[in-house]
């Protein structure tokens, strides 16, 4: 590994910290997502102006990559080095204990190691769990083969990450202090020292011997190819397999299919590798110990019901003084296809997804060091039943969409927009389907605004074609399909006798055949996933009310409103539900009444634009957010979980 280290722009305490955690932090070798903690030992003023001696620590929540001065909590360092006399403190305990000793409250928690970087005595401290270290440790190499490779180093045996391993490190700290790093097993690599720069080098130059030692004693490749690669048919299996994990709250997965999984994937060595756990016990909170590894995807269900009742043998035994986890496996290795990993948000399944991948190539190396050697089961249980980590899971609370996939058609303008940005913003993960190329830019700035990934995809409805690949995108993008909402639609007037053959196809291409197409292939992946579903039909007021010079628009939506009612009737059973919304004279924002449409209609009516638009009992312009309110309703359980095949007007009352 080379050093980056050049010339920092500041030269303060905090900035060099900054710099030199920013350094780590890009190298994926060294930290993965939030992984590994730095601190400097420095002075700052508290709220009377004191000056005090403040460890500034990574905070909770905060990414070595792009941390800045904020993400660092500062703690008083005259607390912290009291607790050297403490003889013990369960996890619960020192949490409350470093909450107790921020310099500011309003702080976010300081790392569960923040001891550690206390006891050390020097000013900078860097700690990451380096692939390169782990792979080493991970095995049954002796201390002083560790040492022969790394050099200067404290080696240590596993201690779960709090207070009793700074308790441990502290007795030994005159070996510490003449060390160039602590490599402590099944974890990741100290380093420290008064000055920045000298802390990062050694960090850097510890990883590069590791990396030298195993590239000397490993050559060629480290998975051995045993299987071909085997066709699935993704738009069956992973809705199946979405459904199949998705029993206690509603999953998003994350497919990879690229030559590093599948190499993976079709090696000799990845379903023992399944059994080895992940590469450290950071990890485990969201990995859990093993992997599942499936040999024919005609078995998955057994497959899962198997792990899913060890998993629940294994709680019973380690964990039983907490709720169970959801007990299906985080990571999923499927034979000859890809690895596939599962959680409540894509950003959790994307990070699981890294936290695999790189799993399997260190613990592939461990195999050809030696002998692989992880922490125990029990060990195992208490860092994913960690009490830190179960107090922050008792405090969250999930919005009913959160996990949910949603379609939303003509997403571009108008209503589409507006359901769009409302489904994103509670926590949906929204393929937004439009033929306007606007609907790319409207995706990105609603992921702006929300921080809900997104996918926008430009597409002709009417077309099967670009509707079966949209709906393959989607399930290799999140897995399935949970809502539908029919929104596309075009309008145009005319009188009866004039209406011509071509106008008429084309409406019917947009407002029936489209919406059937959509409707079709996402009731299939609904039907498959067997959690249910929900469709809304935005289908007018003309449905009720038909208006003079409307019978092209009316008659094709009428198609799409009897079309919702079939998805009703043979949904019932699988708990897919679908309903109707009829909107009346809903402008803003809409492309449906441009071109000179909404000024005929009104005056078909004798009446003016402003008339037009407020002409209903409450005398009120409809607003999209209007109607997405209501189509947000008939979408949650919650609020509409018991009502199918019905209709509500959003229209102010039709006079």
């Amino acid at each position: 590994m080379q050093p980056r280290w050049s010339s920092p722009r500041e030269n303060r305490d905090l900035s060099l910290r900054v710099y030199s955690s920013r350094l780590l932090g890009a190298e994926n070798e060294l930290v993965l997502h939030g992984g590994g903690n730095t601190s400097v030992k420095t002075s700052e003023k508290d709220h009377t102006g004191r000056k005090l001696e403040v460890l500034m620590v990574k905070g909770s929540g905060s990414d070595l990559a792009s941390i800045d001065e904020k993400g660092f909590t500062g703690l008083r360092m005259a607390d912290l080095l009291a607790a050297a006399n403490t003889g013990s403190m369960d996890d619960l305990t020192m949490m409350d204990y470093l909450s107790r000793s921020k310099l500011n409250p309003n702080e976010p928690a300081p790392s569960v190691e923040s001891f550690l970087h206390a006891f050390i005595p020097f000013k900078y401290v860097d700690h990451t769990h380096a692939d390169s270290i782990v792979t080493l440790t991970n095995t049954d190499l002796k201390d002083e083969d560790l040492r022969l490779i790394l050099g200067n180093v404290v080696v240590v045996p596993y201690i779960q990450p709090g207070f009793k391993l700074a308790k441990a490190l502290l007795e030994r700290m005159d070996e510490i202090r003449k060390a160039d790093g602590i490599v402590l097993r099944k974890h990741g690599l100290f380093t420290y020292s008064d000055d920045a720069e000298e802390s990062y080098s050694k960090h850097i130059g510890i990883v590069t011997k590791a990396e030298k030692g195993i590239s000397e004693k490993i050559k060629g490749p480290i998975f051995s190819r045993k299987f071909e690669k085997v066709a699935i048919d993704a738009t069956e299996f992973l809705p199946k397999l979405r459904g199949l994990v998705s029993g206690i709250s509603r999953k998003v997965l994350e497919v990879n299919t690229g030559e590093r999984a599948l190499e993976i994937a079709c090696s000799s060595e990845a379903e023992e590798l399944c059994t080895y756990g992940p590469t450290t016990t950071d990890m485990l909170i969201r990995t859990k110990h093993d992997f599942l590894y499936v040999h024919d995807i005609a078995q998955i269900s057994e497959l899962l019901k198997g792990y899913r009742e060890k998993y629940a043998n294994e709680h019973s035994r380690y964990a039983a003084s907490y709720p169970e986890h959801d007990p299906n496996p985080s990571v999923i290795v499927v034979r000859g296809f890809g690895i596939v990993t599962q959680a409540n948000t894509k950003r959790e399944a994307q990070i699981i997804m890294d936290d695999a991948v790189h799993s399997f190539s260190v613990n592939a190396k461990c195999r050809k060091l030696g002998k692989h050697e992880f922490v125990s089961k029990e060990e195992s249980y208490a860092m994913e039943y960690w009490p830190f980590q179960e107090a922050k899971l008792r405090k969250h609370v999930p919005g009913n969409f959160q996990g949910s996939v949603a379609i939303v058609t003509g997403a571009a303008a108008g209503i589409g927009l507006e359901a769009f940005r409302s489904l994103a913003a509670s926590g949906s993960y929204v393929v937004a389907l439009d033929i306007d190329t606007s609907i790319t830019d409207a995706g990105k700035q609603i992921a702006s605004e929300t921080g809900m990934e997104n996918l926008p995809i430009k597409a002709d409805l009417s077309d099967e074609n670009q509707i079966k690949e949209a709906i393959a995108r989607t399930v290799m993008e999140f897995g399935g399909v949970d809502y539908v909402f029919n929104n596309a639609g075009i309008l145009k007037t005319a009188p009866l006798e004039s209406i011509s053959v071509s106008e008429m196809d084309l409406m019917y291409k947009v407002n029936s055949r489209g919406t059937f197409l959509i409707t079709r292939d996402a009731f299939r992946i609904m039907k498959t996933q067997g959690i249910g579903g929900a469709f809304v039909f935005n289908i007018s007021k003309n449905l009720t009310n038909p208006g003079v010079e409307m019978a092209m628009y009316g008659s094709t939506k009428a198609f799409a409103a009897q079309l919702s009612r079939y998805v009703a009737k043979e949904g019932g059973k699988y708990r897919i539900r679908s309903n109707i919304i009829n909107p009346d004279k809903v402008f803003r924002g809409s492309k449906i009444w441009e071109g000179g449409v909404l000024e005929s209609r009104a005056k078909a009516k004798g009446q003016t634009v402003e008339q037009y638009k407020t002409q209903n009992l409450l005398g009120v312009e409809v607003l999209p957010s209007h109607v997405v309110g209501v189509m947000m309703s008939l979408l949650d359980d919650s609020i509409f979980g018991a009502t199918t095949d019905a209709m509500i007007p959003v229209d102010g009352g039709i006079k």
